[in-house]
């Protein structure tokens, strides 16, 4: 290297092989920039064209039958005109009858970019009408409701009544009253339940759109009753049929049914001597009174034959059923009748035969 000096400055010849080298180190530092902003960028589109789109397309517009409400009026309040109404009703006929609607269930109306695309109706909470709006033949489908299923449990002491201590528990009321029909031919839980006594349930919470919807089935239990426990397993068998049987394998369902209401309370016992509120003197009461709210559903406590059905004195609105050769049951004080009751029809166990009521010699609804 050699120093030139011009007066008082110094100047430094630089080799052109460091000069390159340079150059070559900018270059290759500004093609590395170039091509990590471009990425940068082209990333950068990606995320925001994901984001334009919207998260869900659809849009429900909800209506509950009211009392008087027929299909029609659902229909043109959610916005379809009555003979597009008809039209559906029509079609749908072989899947479901929509004339029959039931009140305080929903509708839902589902539009997609500002079109109707189909109608959704749940006659119960296992099953979903569908009817398809965009072709005009209104196809009808029948399909099981899409649920998340959570299995849970729980256990439960009586300090009271079961009812009340399974609410305490937090339970559902709908779940209570589901294990109440799974043990109805095994405890009657008007006379047979006492504090102490307890119950486990294994069941399902039903979820839908990210929220809790409803109480699935239960899928096993256990009821302690004064030290003795009954025990009953959901099974479905090959053919679809679901039945609830005891750790032997023997099904729940008996020829008699413990109790003809669910969740009632004796109001008076069978006894040879009961002072009659009306009549003011002691008397026989070769019955038992089950207090429940005027109106309540009473179900035949197993198949037989209406003998008699008709007003009885002071029993009454009365039904008696003959079930075999030996038993047969009486119902008195209905303020009415079930559907097809009278003398000579069958019933099946189970059936809604009539409904609480205070009618004869009657101090109130039992």
């Amino acid at each position: 290297m050699v120093d030139i000096v011009e007066g008082r400055r110094k100047k430094t010849k630089i080799p052109i092989r460091l000069i390159l080298f340079f150059l070559i180190v900018a270059g290759l530092v500004v093609g590395i920039y170039l091509l990590v902003s471009t990425r940068a960028q082209a990333g950068t589109e990606e995320v925001e064209f994901v984001e334009e789109v919207p998260a869900s397309l659809e849009r429900r517009e909800f209506y509950e039958v009211q009392d008087g409400d027929t299909f029609t009026t659902v229909m043109e309040a959610l916005g379809l005109g009555y003979q597009e109404a008809l039209d559906i009703v029509a079609a749908a006929e072989e899947v479901f009858d929509f004339t029959n609607v039931k009140l305080g269930k929903s509708f839902a109306l589902v539009s997609e970019h500002g079109t109707h695309t189909r109608i959704e109706y749940e006659p119960n909470s296992n099953t979903v009408i569908t009817v398809d709006l965009l072709n005009g033949a209104y196809e009808t489908l029948e399909q099981p409701i899409d649920y998340d299923i959570i299995i849970d449990s729980a256990e439960v002491t009586i300090q009271d009544s079961m009812f009340l201590s399974g609410i305490d528990a937090g339970l559902p009321e709908v779940l209570i009253v589901k294990l109440a029909d799974v043990l109805a031919w095994e405890i009657d839980f008007a006379t047979q339940v006492q504090t102490g006594d307890s119950f486990r349930v294994l069941y399902e919470r039903r979820f839908r759109y990210g929220e809790e919807s409803t109480v699935g089935d239960v899928l096993a239990t256990g009821f302690v009753n004064t030290g003795e426990e009954s025990l009953a397993y959901r099974f479905v068998d090959g053919e679809g049929d679901i039945g609830y049987y005891n750790e032997n394998g023997a099904s729940m369902v008996r020829e008699f049914l413990k109790a003809p209401l669910s969740y009632s309370r004796i109001s008076s016992g069978f006894t040879y001597s009961r002072f009659h509120p009306t009549l003011q003197r002691s008397t026989p009461h070769r019955a038992i009174d089950y207090a429940a709210a005027s109106g309540t559903p009473i179900l035949a406590v197993a198949d037989g034959t209406v003998t008699f059905s008709g007003y009885n004195g002071g029993f009454g609105n009365y039904i008696d059923i003959r079930h075999n050769s030996i038993y047969e049951t009486q119902y008195a004080h209905l303020s009415r009748y079930g559907a097809g009751i009278h003398s000579g029809a069958h019933v099946k166990q189970g059936q809604v035969i009539g409904y609480v009521g205070s009618t004869g010699r009657s101090t109130g609804a039992h």
